[in-house]
């Protein structure tokens, strides 16, 4: 009797693993995106919040370069960007990230050179 409870007891637990996994299997889940696809989804997600997706300085990786909210506005030091304070126009850098090198003003108002590569 033990042996056939057992055996019964296996069969039971052994197609309930199987049901849970072939569950898994026919859900509808959507993966998320990888390799090309991923990328192509980043680029339309960063223009379609504005941004411009582009190359990231010389490295040859692509990012979304997005606007800043006081772009071209007047600026004395950094805390009154949301990005660079650049110090030849003391103006707001007009997108974020900022690559290449460039002269900013720093907490103090004093300019000094940023190299982002």
């Amino acid at each position: 009797m033990t042996r056939v409870l057992h055996h019964r007891l296996g069969r039971s637990i052994g197609g309930v693993a199987i049901a849970v996994v072939l569950a898994g299997c026919l859900a509808e889940e959507a993966l998320p995106p990888a390799g090309e696809s991923k990328v192509s989804a980043q680029e339309a997600s960063c223009v379609a919040d504005g941004g411009r997706w582009g190359e990231a300085g010389s490295s040859g990786l692509m990012i979304c370069y997005q606007p800043t909210k006081d772009a071209n506005q007047s600026c004395t030091r950094d805390a009154d960007c949301t990005g660079f304070c650049l110090a030849r126009s003391r103006t707001c850098a007009p997108f974020t990230p900022l690559y290449g090198c460039n002269e900013v003003l720093g907490a103090s108002g004093t300019a000094s050179t940023v190299c982002v590569q």
